[in-house]
């Protein structure tokens, strides 16, 4: 695994070790995000979906996909966030893993063979440009013809990457923020220009849709969405 995105994930392994974080609420816009292209996708499949929630963290966006009626699966790093989502959230135990896909060994679609959504949200931007390419990789492969895919990456017009910019980025294609996200770490993050950059990244996919969203918190922070689905 390349430095950048190691060391990444070491600090969010200690995140939730040491902090109360973790997500109690599905990603801001996932949720109309699912309703405006992704039902017309998985919702008349005519049995229940099976969905990966890759990085799911607490489960939330998990939970949400669950309530749907969802056969869903999770993935995290973490050993504490898979261990919330088996005891807080009644997750089945043997559909959370706590594992890293990229060292261990082992692919997704041998641990849980083949989905038909796969939702990567609020994280794929921690991995370094060859890490990056191989989870693409390994999420195609673990996807059934047609299946869906989404993920979300931050543009610099946010409030925790902007006054960086100058800085540019390494040969990684990440930029070293000294505090970011929620829990105020040193991070090597991936930010994103504009649309064309976010279809770029993902061109494997065949796009469905690639949207832009702001949330007004201290200041604008601007979200690029991309949900595309398994080229035939």
């Amino acid at each position: 695994m390349e430095s950048g995105t190691k060391n990444n994930s070491l600090a969010w392994s200690k995140i939730y070790q040491t902090t109360s974080f973790g997500n109690k609420y599905p990603t801001d816009g996932l949720v109309s995000l699912y309703y405006h292209f992704m039902k017309n996708e998985v919702g008349s499949l005519g049995y229940p979906a099976k969905v990966l929630d890759f990085g799911c963290s607490h489960g939330a966006n998990a939970r949400f996909f669950a309530g749907l009626g969802f056969d869903v699966y999770g993935i995290d790093i973490s050993e504490d966030a898979i261990s919330y989502c088996r005891k807080e959230q009644g997750f089945d135990s043997r559909k959370f893993k706590a594992c890293d896909v990229l060292d261990d060994g082992v692919s997704i679609a041998e641990m849980f063979g083949e989905f038909d959504m796969v939702v990567a949200s609020e994280c794929l931007y921690y991995f370094s440009e060859a890490d990056f390419g191989r989870l693409l990789q390994e999420f195609y492969a673990c996807m059934r013809e047609n299946a869906v895919f989404y993920a979300n990456m931050h543009t610099w017009n946010h409030h925790l990457y902007r006054k960086y910019r100058m800085l540019g980025t390494d040969k990684d294609g990440l930029a070293e923020i000294p505090a970011s996200g929620t829990a105020d770490l040193p991070l090597r993050v991936r930010i994103v220009e504009d649309k064309k950059q976010m279809r770029g990244l993902f061109q494997v996919f065949e796009e469905i849709a690639t949207v832009r969203s702001i949330l007004e918190l201290e200041t604008e922070n601007e979200t690029l969405h991309f949900i595309g689905k398994k080229r035939r």
